[in-house]
């Protein structure tokens, strides 16, 4: 990633530089991971080999985070838990509101970033694609 500066341009372009330079999986050796973006659900979102791990909206900075780091944003208030309607949560993502990202600093969001860019990459699917499912024929 780039050098952090302040959130002082929308906060959507301002990930979009970061993230533009950024090759993950290159400082481990193996070939770098990449980055698309694109509309999903009114929001800029952002894939690594097909699965959404960020997106930012009206909602927020949404990430899909592993219980330990979830955990801990819900507890302190940094976070809410994402859910696309009323009483509906969406597991394991969290919402940063507008208000929260200067308070949290730029390097902290960028890190939760990266963690969540890491944990989507190991996470197991709900589901098995498509073509791997089973479905049933009817007869009639």
């Amino acid at each position: 990633m780039t050098e952090s500066a302040a959130l002082t341009t929308p906060f959507p372009d301002w990930l979009d530089g970061q993230l533009s330079g950024w090759q993950p999986g290159a400082a481990a050796g193996g070939p770098p991971a990449r980055i698309d973006a694109r509309q999903m659900f009114g929001a800029q979102a952002y894939l690594v080999r097909g699965r959404m791990f960020a997106a930012v909206g009206p909602m927020g900075l949404l990430l899909k985070l592993p219980e330990a780091v979830r955990g801990p944003l819900l507890d302190e208030g940094t976070a809410g838990p994402f859910s696309p309607q009323q009483g509906a949560s969406f597991g394991e993502w969290v919402a940063i509101p507008p208000a929260q990202w200067q308070t949290a600093g730029p390097d902290r969001l960028l890190d939760l970033v990266r963690q969540s860019f890491e944990y989507v990459q190991v996470a197991k699917p709900a589901r098995p694609p498509r073509a791997a499912r089973h479905f049933r024929k009817r007869i009639y």
